[in-house]
């Protein structure tokens, strides 16, 4: 939390713009994948422990600018 409220939001989607493809189906913007990964990486959890961070940490919803009530994603992405 302290991350975003020091930072802001960290990244925004034009900043990946030239790596998603355009013609693929949308999936979760780059920009929070990116986030995670570091979110991941510093507590050092496993795919499926980030994945669930997603869904049912407050703290990791706000620092990733989700809804309470946002349902996260799959770990496999």
């Amino acid at each position: 939390m302290r991350m975003r409220d020091a930072l802001g939001q960290v990244y925004a989607d034009d900043d990946f713009a030239d790596l998603v493809p355009t013609r693929s189906q949308p999936g979760e913007s780059p920009w929070r994948l990116a986030l995670v990964s570091v979110m991941q990486f510093s507590e050092n959890l496993s795919d499926r422990q980030a994945a669930e961070a997603v869904r049912a940490r407050i703290d990791w919803k706000y620092a990733l600018c989700l809804e309470l009530d946002d349902a996260g994603f799959d770990y496999s992405y």
